[in-house]
């Protein structure tokens, strides 16, 4: 194992296995969760690995037939109907989870893997978190969604983030490459900028209206957004209301610039630097955009599409084709943002930039993935000029820009009349000289006691903090809204730290459960509430 994933592991096991490694994508996070499987089968409990998809549940069943070959693999969802009765490890979708609910087949429990684990806080989604399992491991590369669920749903069912590897790590232990990473500009066209500029000013009265709302914070961006996300999911009265109204026109202006029509003209001139390459992907937000993509390359280059429709077999000759360098380039709209195992690659063209970091990083993993001495990774990300996609504006600027400017190896912006100095600076062929990762060997894991028994002072390795926005009071709740969990009495429990150990606490009367070493375990906890007696 690496390092990393060997530590990962180690941290897993030491928060009482239970816990979220987040990890970003190309860096190996499947093998941290194929190791603690092997450890959780050889100990005779089952497995269930979790999946988003039947694409995803295919990989994971030819991983693990590989890596466990004396195991029993079964599947279900899309066809397939294996039991866990009859098999050491089960892959299943979401979907399939969620309904069918595969439960542990003896008293001994089981572990639950969940990949992509950001995904599964919808009102479907999250009942296929099982609480049969009493091990549990979440894969992400950011544990981050617009709604509240991480707080309510996916933290209180993992325990919290016990791993974390971000870009600058892997980059400088050589698992993932460092980047090189160009901006284009392209201009709106004259009714572009007319729509834009209308809808700006929408956007600008609602961002007024909604920054004197008291607990709105103000800075960074992606803070306010999670607010007014947080709202207008929530509050019904005329706050919830302007919050809808600035997502709205957000969204108005985002499908404005994602489909300007100089940014396909701009792609025309990108067929010399995807010839060069050794693989390119094209990343779009709609089929309609990749299909714009396809006409303008297509008759320079040998480029085919991917999209949610894709059949499997055509899925499979399409990456097939760029693994052997049959064709130039895929284009995808989203499809291939979460888990696909695709080729190597390492030229990334994104089209429309997401506002969603978790969807940039998981987009750059797929071009940053280790390379040989002589390569290099290189990233395009095609913005609208004096739009919220401009890098260069301050104002609402995305915190992943920065990121991105930090890890890479270069970063500058192009100009569209700059395309030659663009394809000399694409011709990168990677550092002189590539890190070799430190491998650590086979996972062994520390004494596995009882969670009950363990030493918190000396065995307890704290979950990290998770850094979340501040969110606005909800001044009148939607009558949808999930009640606050309650006590045996009438009032609401919370969790409290006290003296590095968790308790369960009543908010009305103050009775405590019985501190626990971790805090999932006093999430499960019951309180003997007194406040009604």
């Amino acid at each position: 194992m690496y390092r990393w994933q060997y530590q990962a592991l180690d941290a897993w096991y030491r928060c009482g296995r239970r816990g979220v490694v987040e990890a970003v994508t190309g860096s190996g996070k499947t093998d941290v969760a194929l190791a603690a499987i092997e450890h959780a089968v050889n100990r005779g409990l089952f497995a269930l690995v979790i999946v988003p998809s039947r694409v995803l549940m295919e990989q994971w069943f030819e991983r693990l037939n590989a890596w466990l070959p004396e195991a029993a693999v079964g599947r279900l969802g899309d066809g397939y109907r294996d039991r866990p009765i009859d098999c050491d490890v089960l892959v299943t979708t979401r979907h399939s989870a969620a309904s069918r609910v595969p439960l542990p087949p003896t008293a001994l429990g089981g572990i639950l893997v969940a990949d992509e684990c950001h995904g599964f806080g919808g009102g479907v989604l999250r009942k296929s978190l099982l609480p049969e399992y009493q091990e549990r491991l979440g894969l992400t590369a950011t544990l981050e969604r617009a709604d509240d669920a991480v707080e309510s749903i996916l933290l209180p069912y993992f325990g919290g983030i016990c791993y974390r590897y971000e870009f600058a790590d892997a980059i400088a232990d050589g698992v993932c490459a460092q980047p090189r990473v160009a901006f284009l500009a392209v201009p709106l066209t004259d009714k572009e900028r007319e729509t834009y500029d209308e809808t700006e000013r929408a956007i600008v009265g609602a961002r007024q209206r909604l920054k004197q709302i008291d607990g709105i914070p103000h800075h960074p961006f992606g803070d306010f957004l999670a607010a007014v996300h947080h709202l207008a999911a929530n509050d019904a009265g005329p706050d919830g209301r302007a919050a809808s109204e600035y997502l709205d026109a957000f969204s108005i202006r985002r499908e404005i610039v994602a489909t300007s029509s100089a940014k396909y003209t701009a792609l025309g001139q990108f067929a010399d630097p995807i010839r060069d390459a050794n693989g390119a992907l094209l990343f779009t937000e709609t089929v309609p955009a990749a299909n714009h993509a396809i006409v303008r390359l297509d008759p320079h280059i040998r480029i085919e599409l991917i999209t949610g429709e894709t059949k499997r077999s055509d899925r499979t000759r399409i990456l097939d084709g760029l693994r052997e360098g049959t064709l130039d380039a895929v284009a995808a709209p989203r499809v291939l943002d979460e888990g696909v195992d695709v080729p190597n690659a390492n030229l990334g063209i994104v089209v429309s930039a997401s506002r969603t970091r978790r969807q940039m990083i998981q987009r750059m993993g797929r071009v940053l993935r280790r390379k040989p001495l002589g390569e290099g990774a290189c990233f395009v990300i095609i913005f609208a000029s004096d739009t919220m996609e401009d890098p260069r504006l301050v104002d609402d600027r995305d915190g992943f820009l920065e990121e991105i400017e930090r890890i890479a190896e270069a970063s500058r912006v192009f100009a569209g009349t700059q395309l030659g100095e663009l394809s000399g600076f694409l011709r990168y062929t990677g550092p002189a000289v590539v890190p070799e990762p430190i491998t650590v060997g086979r996972f062994v894991p520390p004494d596995p006691l009882p969670v009950q028994e363990h030493d918190t002072a000396q065995d307890h390795l704290p979950y990290l903090e998770m850094v979340s926005p501040e969110l606005p009071e909800i001044r009148k709740p939607r009558q949808t809204r999930r009640p606050p969990r309650l006590s045996s009495g009438e009032n609401p429990v919370t969790v409290i730290s006290i003296d590095g150990q968790w308790v369960l606490c009543c908010t009305g009367c103050g009775a405590q459960a019985a501190p626990r070493a971790y805090k999932w375990q006093a999430l499960d906890d019951k309180v003997d509430c007194k406040c009604v007696r």
